[in-house]
């Protein structure tokens, strides 16, 4: 009995020759008894195409007949593009964790009528390719909306076929700020940017009273985004950019950035101080003239720049973005990071209870925690249960709901879809207390 990793080993290197039959019936029956229909329907194609003539060529066409068949059955259909192979299936596979666990939560909870998924592998650099054969699966399933896609570049082709078939896409982590630019039939659920640049700045300026914050950021499109928007978010509300700096991507020695910070802020309202040691050396003692200083980046960045931004006597708040969010960051961090903040699209441990209903199914399902993509995929899949639950029975009809329900269920609470096409709704802000990640609110 091989295992999965194995099989596939197996499959790629005899794709048109024994052992490669043997190997792909044996995950056709993997995928069929894990409920995993999409991959048994991407084997079985594989089987007919290389083995067309082979003894068990009539029946895998059997069950690829009836999987079709059974969705076809549903009163509803929902599809999925997310890519189930390649190097981001992994994501994809989170995603359709998420859309799985809501369509669960809907038959038992809400009464909804039967609803089938049907699943389309996004991935491949092909891109015109891809658009035709979701194009001919929206005309065999007529599904009432897509889930997907994942990545912000393939939302134009998702927009032009969105309105040429009325069909609505939600994209559950695409970060295109303005997908309604794209096509007024794409939304999407992701975190933003946006949303928290204006949530981190919201707390610190409005909040907290930090009126001068500083910013150290990687050179990447995530970091400079970033920086941009609290930049912009701390100016509206009257705050002041003291000093930013940057660090190339895979850099550890952060000592020459925190002393041009340092210079920049003696300018300006920093102090320093010299005193006498008790053997006569000179000391001198950097007081900041700033409130906080932002860190936008992954928690492997922030477990490096905390300790020395410490060492170097800038011991004010830190802040941090999304990037932050794994149990990793405290522990290769350990107490520097303790009394920081940050946000996220979900906190695995809220006391909230739609969360923890969440993270609870999640766990008993698939034995892990859910991620972000997951939590973003299972809101874009209940929005859409919601406008069925309320009536809709068409691609349009789910649309116009989308588009004017100001009380979405999510599980971040009741949200609306903005003019933008972009779920509005707030992050959660996580403070991390003696060890742990706890909500402030």
């Amino acid at each position: 009995q091989a295992d999965k990793k194995t099989l596939l080993q197996l499959r790629d290197a005899y794709p048109t020759t024994f052992p490669g039959d043997l190997v792909l019936l044996r995950l056709i029956e993997l995928h069929t008894n894990r409920g995993e229909e999409h991959l048994a329907e991407k084997n079985i194609r594989l089987f007919l195409t290389h083995f067309p003539t082979h003894e068990q060529a009539a029946a895998a066409a059997e069950q690829l007949k009836n999987f079709k068949a059974k969705v076809k059955a549903s009163q509803y259909v929902l599809a999925a593009v997310l890519p189930t192979s390649g190097h981001l299936s992994a994501f994809g596979a989170e995603v359709l964790n998420g859309i799985r666990l809501a369509l669960d939560k809907g038959k038992e909870t809400l009464g909804l009528p039967s609803i089938g998924l049907v699943v389309k592998d996004g991935a491949g650099p092909d891109k015109s390719a891809l658009r035709a054969e979701l194009a001919d699966l929206i005309a065999e399933y007529r599904p009432i909306a897509v889930i997907g896609p994942l990545l912000s570049r393939d939302l134009p082709a998702a927009g032009v076929l969105a309105e040429e078939t009325a069909t609505p896409f939600v994209t559950p982590t695409a970060t295109v700020a303005d997908v309604h630019r794209v096509s007024p039939y794409v939304f999407s659920t992701a975190l933003t940017y946006q949303q928290q640049a204006r949530r981190l700045a919201d707390y610190a300026v409005t909040r907290m009273g930090y009126r001068r914050v500083c910013v150290l950021h990687p050179e990447t499109a995530y970091g400079q985004e970033l920086t941009r928007l609290f930049v912009q978010e701390v100016k509206q509300r009257g705050g002041e950019i003291v000093a930013i700096e940057t660090y190339a991507d895979h850099d550890t020695d952060f000592g020459p950035q925190i002393k041009r910070l340092k210079a920049e802020d003696l300018k300006h309202h920093g102090k320093a101080t010299t005193s006498k040691t008790a053997k006569g050396a000179v000391r001198i003692t950097y007081t900041p003239g700033f409130d906080a200083i932002f860190l936008p980046g992954s928690y492997a960045q922030a477990a490096l720049l905390t300790p020395q931004l410490l060492f170097y006597d800038v011991k004010v708040p830190f802040l941090g973005s999304n990037g932050w969010d794994s149990p990793d960051l405290i522990r290769l961090a350990e107490r520097t990071v303790d009394g920081s903040v940050f946000v996220d699209g979900l906190l695995i441990d809220s006391q909230d209870a739609t969360v923890k209903d969440f993270v609870e199914r999640y766990r008993r399902r698939y034995q892990s925690a859910p991620t972000l993509f997951a939590a973003q995929a299972y809101d874009a899949t209940r929005v859409v249960l919601e406008a069925i639950r309320k009536g809709a029975s068409s691609g349009k009809a789910v649309r116009d709901h989308l588009a004017k329900q100001p009380d979405l269920p999510t599980l971040t609470g009741a949200a609306s879809f903005g003019p933008t096409g972009t779920l509005e709704r707030r992050p959660f802000l996580i403070q991390i207390k003696h060890g742990k990640f706890v909500p402030l609110e």
